[in-house]
């Protein structure tokens, strides 16, 4: 036993030793650039930044940095570590690199777009620098849309491909505070589908993993999408709360008690157990949020968050409508739809503004059969659509049925045996509103499907 154990010590001291010897090239040596130099160099790696602005790399080679961030300077030029950071402006000094990070800006157009030209320049330059048959990895860090790292790779030679993996790795950093918070509370976020060179960029990182730094692995798009949602939440937060500032000045109230009252939701509602449906509803979110708005308005907020949420969540309802219309296709011809969940949420018979009242009007509107099942909210929502037909099994209610809707996640319809389900609908569709089923599944006993973005 003590033989074994020994043995893995020193295969595991061997790999990090070989790893730790790895050269990483830095493209960019700007705010995002230094940050990881500085960071990665403390964890005993060689790195070379490289830049095309002579002046910046002169005045980097000279001890100075051109940014204020605290500690930064520190970390790059006074730490024991600081011999393994070169600074070069000619690509050909990076031919020894076997880890290229692409750290340059992606500014935006007047328009709103979202300019890749310098990435895309980079990332094909680092391409032609490396020679075929020895293993690079490229990690990009730059802030992109969704698409173009998928769309970068595809631009990789053929005789290249088997040998360079590329990986999206976005950057979480706060100006100001972003050497304590790489250590303490920014997430590794990495994309890409090599498992290998997944896990290599990883273990770069094994100083900085922690409890509080998490690590979670997807595919590209996904990846892009986090950073994007990260800093869109980050601004939608922000104007909610100068807004509220500006409607407390109005009547009196204290701003800097608001906020941390209306903080503690996070106990109640955790943004991370948040999962989509379709659309708000029951007796408070609709309620006060229109009495909100209409508060807001009086005092000149036209367009308040509040009011784009309501506007948002009418949107959106509409939209699972129209999933619903894809799969059904030709609605002239008599149509039968299988609503599974009434009520606004699991466990309750509220339908009050339930999400499942517009959908069943719009399709009883178009001529469609509606054939619905829930477990307690029936009595009720036969008060407003007697007209539905209404069924004590889920299983009843999806017999013969050319749709089925998922709106509400009750554990009778997670529960549902979909090998069954697609013995017993007339066709395979399913619109998932709550992503309650594993598309696998879906897949597997022949569905079409629509969900709210899961794979």
């Amino acid at each position: 036993m003590k033989l074994k154990f020994l043995s893995f010590f020193y295969i595991l001291l061997i790999s990090t030793i070989i790893l730790c010897e790895q050269k990483i090239a830095i493209i960019g040596s700007g705010y995002v650039g230094l940050t990881m130099a500085a960071v990665l160099s403390k964890s005993g790696y060689e790195i070379i930044c490289m830049d095309i602005d002579q002046e910046k790399v002169s005045q980097l080679q000279n001890n100075k940095v051109h940014i204020y961030e605290p500690h930064l300077e520190d970390f790059l030029f006074n730490n024991p570590e600081s011999k393994n950071i070169t600074f070069t402006d000619t690509l050909d000094d990076t031919v020894d690199a076997e880890i290229f990070y692409i750290c340059v800006p992606t500014p935006i157009y007047e328009n709103g777009h979202c300019d890749c030209s310098f990435l895309k320049v980079a990332f094909q330059s680092v391409v032609e620098h490396c020679r075929e048959n020895i293993p690079r990895i490229i990690v990009v860090k730059s802030t992109v849309p969704p698409g173009t790292v998928s769309r970068l790779k595809k631009n990789i030679p053929d005789n290249k491909k088997e040998y360079i993996k590329v990986v999206y790795n976005p950057e979480f950093l706060r100006e100001g505070s972003a050497i304590k918070d790489i250590y303490t509370t920014n997430p590794i976020i990495l994309g890409g589908e090599s498992e290998e060179a997944l896990s290599t960029i990883e273990h770069l990182y094994d100083n900085l993993i922690n409890e509080h730094v998490k690590v979670i692995r997807s595919n590209y798009e996904t990846a892009e999408i986090i950073k994007y949602a990260w800093n869109s939440f980050s601004a939608i937060r922000i104007a909610y709360i100068n807004e509220l500032a500006l409607l407390c000045r109005q009547y009196g109230a204290n701003i800097l008690e608001v906020v941390p009252g209306f903080a503690l939701s996070e106990v109640l509602l955790p943004t991370e157990r948040i999962v989509p449906g379709p659309g708000f509803g029951g007796s408070c979110l609709p309620k006060d949020t229109s009495e909100f708005s209409r508060l807001l308005e009086e005092k000149g907020f036209t367009s308040s968050m509040i009011h784009q949420a309501i506007q948002s969540n009418k949107d959106h309802k509409m939209r699972v409508i129209q999933d619903i219309y894809t799969l059904l296709g030709d609605i002239e011809v008599e149509k039968k739809v299988a609503i599974l969940g009434l009520s606004f949420k699991a466990n309750t018979n509220d339908i009050r503004n339930a999400p499942s009242i517009d959908i069943i009007e719009a399709l009883l509107t178009s001529g469609v059969t509606v054939r619905a099942y829930d477990p307690k909210a029936i009595p009720e929502m036969k008060k407003i659509f007697p007209q539905v037909y209404y069924f004590n099994s889920p299983y009843e209610a999806i017999k013969d049925c050319d749709c089925i809707v998922i709106l509400t996640e009750w554990e009778q319809i997670k529960q549902i045996d979909l090998a069954k389900a697609a013995q017993l609908c007339h066709k395979k569709n399913i619109v998932d509103a709550r992503n309650l089923y594993d598309v696998r599944l879906l897949k597997k006993f022949g569905f079409n499907y629509i969900n709210m973005g899961a794979l």
